[in-house]
Parts: structure tokens; C-alpha cells; sequence
């Protein structure tokens, strides 16, 4: 198992001039009641269990963010208990790319209670983000620790987000949800602050605005902290909002791919070991790739540069699909870690995944491909 970011939970000065009560300016609209709430996991902490709290999403809950000011707030309140923060969000991120790797960087931390983020990164149609938060949570709650989960809504400089692609699931089974940009926007409706004072763009908080954003987070977890006398009894988990594909998403690792001979196991550069164990490369062109797997979705783990080149791609024989990997928005040596899934919805049985490398596109500055793994599910038991 890879290690994710482990953060030390000592409360930051900032923060801790940033702890007022919140009240309840945290809540949704009021016709929304979760019948989920966080009493299990601040039960643990009164029996003095060591915890792990969790942020998954993308680039404004990764790092040091309000999900780790929040986790460091709970740490002062119980100083005498271990309270473990992981970061496990990545930057640019939507659901249907961190359903894939839930399996490999998220639930072998066993966390008791995971901050979910997607009402900024979730890209695309509403469809493949519903079926990806279902598959996240049907995953994360068949965990032997059930853990307790929170939507939190983050946003833009004008307060969009996406909450038709997140507030749906969150509401199907329950959660608790935190609205942490609306509740900044009440600050700044009041004059109180200006958002060119907590942000250097238009999505990303500075230090100072993941503390107000916190502020809002700890007013839920005030609230929850007087439930751990009475633990809620865990509900029935519903059946999942939009589809149960994604329920069994995960990775098959590079090793069981089918390679010519072109391609060179490398390591995975810089920080990108951290969402990848190994990887095959390769700049030739006509080298080819295969894995075949169980399987109702298919696609490939992989790495962006700006000397990204191109791929071929096709299922089971089928007519070949191009890809251009090549990443100008990354800039002169800038590396992403992504998914393209090429195929959903597919019959359950054996699928054959072929790719083959194209020559050079005359865009980029070479005609790498490097590989880290399959996205797939896994019907099987």
C-alpha cells in the first residue's frame, strides 16, 4: 500500500483565529433533513479509538486545505486522542476518474469519516458522475469501519457549482452536507471579507479562505460532537442512486497487460508515484498493448505531458478510436496522472482492451505514451 499525504494535526494560528461558531449558517435549504449523521464516528472518539478523517475531490480539498483544518480543529478539541488526517483528493479530478482508484488510495486507509467534494470537478454529464459517487459510496460504506460521509460544496468566485452532479446522491442516502461556499458568501454578502482577499483566482482559496471554508465545516462537526452518547444505528444502505456499475470499479495494475516488445517498464516520475505503482513506456510507433478482463467497463490509467503522443485504441475487435495525449495546458515538462474510459455499460464477460501507439503528432514535443494500468469493474466474486 502507498502512503497518501499524511498531515500533522497541529492547529495553525490562522485557523484558530477562524473558529467562531458557525451556528447553522453551514446548513442547506431547511426542506433537506439527512437521516445519516456523524454520531458513530464522534462515538469512537469519546472511547478514545484512533480515527481517520478523509478528503476526497479535487485540487480545493487537496493539500492543506479546509479538509485538514477541520481534521486539525478536532485534534485540538480531543488532544488527547489520535485523529489521522489523509489527504486522498487530487487536483482537476471528477468522481468517475477517483471511483478507479478508490480501491488502491482510498479505502486501504479505513477511514471513519471521508469529506466528500465534487461540486466543482465533476465534468462532463451528470450520468457518469451519479454512477461514480455511487460507486465511491457503495464502496466506502461496505467497509467493516462504516464510515460516516459529508458532501461539502465548494465553488467558483461568482458561487456556481455543480450541485445537480453532487446534492442528488448526497440527499439519496442521506449525508449531512456542508454548503461552504455559500456560507463564505454570506461574509461577503456582509462585507465582512472580499474574495480577491481569500483567493489568488477564481476557484482556489488561499490559506485564509480553506479557514473560512473550515469554519463552516466545523460548525457541522460542533453540532455532531453532541451525539456520541447516543449513536445513531446505522441505516439500511439504499440501493444506489443512478446504477451499481461503478460499485466494483478498480485497477488492474500494468503487469497483467499483453506488451510487444517496444515497451520498457520506468518508474513513474516525480510525484506521480503517488497515484501509480509501476509503468510501461514507450515512443515507437506500432507499439501495441492488450489486457483482457471480466468486465462492464474498460479504459486506461495514464500519464499526460507535453511530449505526449498518440494512441489508437479499440474493444474486442471493433473499428480503432484515436486519442491525442498531448497536454499543452500543462506546460514545458508539467505531468498529469489521468483516466479515459472508452466504454461503459459494456455485457458482463471477457473484454479485450488492444492500444497502439500512433506516430508523432506534429503538435507535441515527442511521442511518449506511458502506462500505469486498466480501469475496469469486477462483477466477479
Amino acid at each position: 500500500m502507498r502512503t497518501m499525504l499524511l498531515l500533522c494535526l497541529a492547529p495553525t494560528a490562522l485557523l484558530l483565529t477562524l473558529m467562531a461558531a458557525a451556528a447553522d449558517e453551514y446548513k442547506p435549504a431547511p426542506n433537506y433533513k439527512p437521516t445519516r449523521d456523524l454520531s458513530n464516528f464522534f462515538a469512537k472518539i469519546k472511547a478514545g479509538r484512533p480515527v481517520v478523517v478523509m478528503g476526497i475531490g479535487g485540487s480545493v480539498t487537496e493539500g492543506h486545505s479546509w479538509a485538514a483544518m477541520s481534521a486539525e480543529w478536532l485534534q485540538k478539541q480531543y488532544p488527547g486522542n489520535r485523529i489521522f488526517y489523509v489527504d486522498g483528493a487530487y487536483g482537476g479530478t471528477p468522481p468517475w476518474q477517483t471511483v478507479f482508484r478508490l480501491r488502491r488510495d482510498i479505502l486501504p486507509h479505513q477511514p471513519d469519516l471521508v469529506f466528500i467534494e465534487y461540486a466543482v470537478n465533476s465534468y462532463g454529464d451528470n450520468e457518469p458522475n451519479w454512477l461514480a459517487e455511487d460507486g465511491m459510496i457503495q464502496q466506502l460504506l461496505h467497509q467493516p469501519q462504516q464510515p460516516d460521509i459529508v458532501f461539502v460544496y465548494v465553488g467558483d468566485d461568482q458561487a456556481r457549482r455543480d450541485l445537480q452532479k453532487a446534492q442528488p446522491v448526497a440527499r439519496h442516502y442521506g449525508f449531512p452536507e456542508v454548503d461552504v461556499r455559500g456560507y463564505l458568501q454570506k461574509r461577503i454578502d456582509s462585507g465582512e471579507v472580499k474574495w480577491s482577499d481569500i483567493a489568488g483566482d477564481a476557484i482556489h482559496p488561499n490559506q485564509q479562505g480553506h479557514a473560512i471554508y473550515a469554519e463552516a465545516v466545523i460548525g457541522l462537526l460542533k453540532e455532531q460532537a453532541a451525539l456520541a452518547d447516543k449513536p445513531t444505528p446505522v441505516p439500511p444502505l439504499p440501493a444506489p442512486f443512478f446504477g451499481d456499475e461503478f460499485t466494483t470499479a478498480t485497477l488492474i495494475p500494468i503487469a497483467g497487460a499483453q506488451a510487444s516488445a517496444e515497451w520498457r517498464a520506468a518508474p513513474p516520475p516525480g510525484w506521480t508515484g503517488r497515484f501509480l505503482d509501476e509503468m510501461l513506456e514507450t515512443d515507437q510507433p506500432g507499439a501495441t498493448m492488450a489486457i483482457t478482463a471480466n468486465t462492464t467497463a474498460l479504459g486506461v490509467y495514464l500519464i499526460q505531458t507535453t511530449d505526449s503522443g498518440q494512441l489508437a485504441w479499440s474493444i474486442d475487435g471493433g473499428p480503432e478510436q484515436t486519442l491525442d495525449l498531448w497536454a499543452p495546458w500543462l506546460g514545458k515538462g508539467g505531468l498529469y496522472v489521468r483516466n479515459f474510459l472508452f466504454a461503459t455499460g459494456l455485457p458482463c464477460a471477457d473484454h479485450t482492451l488492444k492500444v497502439k501507439v500512433l506516430p508523432k503528432s506534429e503538435k507535441s514535443e515527442g511521442n511518449w505514451v506511458r502506462i500505469g494500468g486498466f480501469c475496469v469493474t469486477n462483477p466477479k466474486p
